[in-house]
């Protein structure tokens, strides 16, 4: 409280919507904004003469109330509780960060526009890249972090396998990432069979410079001499 700072308190509203505040007792804040508390306690300290013109200020530390669902790849995924000007990125980090599989986007459901998503650029924020603003959230949000697309690879590679897809990535790092050619191997000749977004399936010749798709199947062959 301005110029008094024996009335200077903390106080946590409690299940029946009420704080208890010095020489005044317990004070119904429920469904008030902040200054709607602030006048409220004021009448309240002047009517029971404990101060001549009262002046309040409340401020807000936190909203035990108000949650965030954190979902997907994240290392401890669950419901958080925020304050004010909490973003995306603070709750990733609260819930432990990106797991090892987690993906370069995140979806922000908003509870109050009727389930409106917003996509985050995970490879952005976390580049610290000065044109992209972690977004806030808001009580009933939701936030999930996308499994990254993967692509899967086999033949005379030296680790054959399933691998997290990065962005914009090409045969040549495929192969990179799976170990390289084994003796036998060769770069010519390699294919990726790739399924469209009807379902088809169809294999198509590929070379280092290719781009590729999420859950493509990479082939490499056997050379022949």
């Amino acid at each position: 409280m301005f110029g008094q700072p024996d009335l200077t308190t903390v106080a946590r509203v409690n299940e029946g919507g009420s704080i208890s505040f010095p020489f005044i007792g317990e004070v119904s804040v429920a469904g008030l904004t902040t200054r709607d508390a602030e006048l409220k306690v004021a009448r309240l300290l002047e009517q029971k003469d404990v101060v001549k013109s009262a002046q309040v200020g409340v401020m807000v530390e936190s909203y035990q109330s108000r949650r965030v669902a954190v979902l997907g790849q994240v290392t401890n995924p669950g419901n958080y509780v925020i304050t004010r000007g909490t973003t995306v990125m603070d709750l990733i980090s609260e819930a432990g960060g990106l797991t090892e599989n987690a993906g370069s986007q995140a979806i922000l459901t908003r509870a109050d526009s009727g389930g409106g998503k917003t996509v985050i650029d995970l490879d952005r924020l976390l580049g610290g890249r000065g044109d992209t603003a972690s977004p806030m959230v808001s009580d009933g949000d939701t936030v999930f972090v996308e499994r990254a697309d993967r692509f899967y690879i086999y033949g005379q590679v030296n680790r054959p396998g399933t691998y997290s897809l990065e962005r914009n990535m090409t045969i040549v790092q495929a192969l990179s990432v799976a170990g390289g050619l084994t003796d036998k191997g060769t770069e010519r000749g390699m294919k990726v069979k790739r399924t469209s977004d009807e379902g088809k399936v169809k294999t198509i010749p590929v070379g280092l410079t290719d781009r590729i798709a999420p859950n493509d199947v990479i082939f490499v062959k056997e050379s022949l001499f």
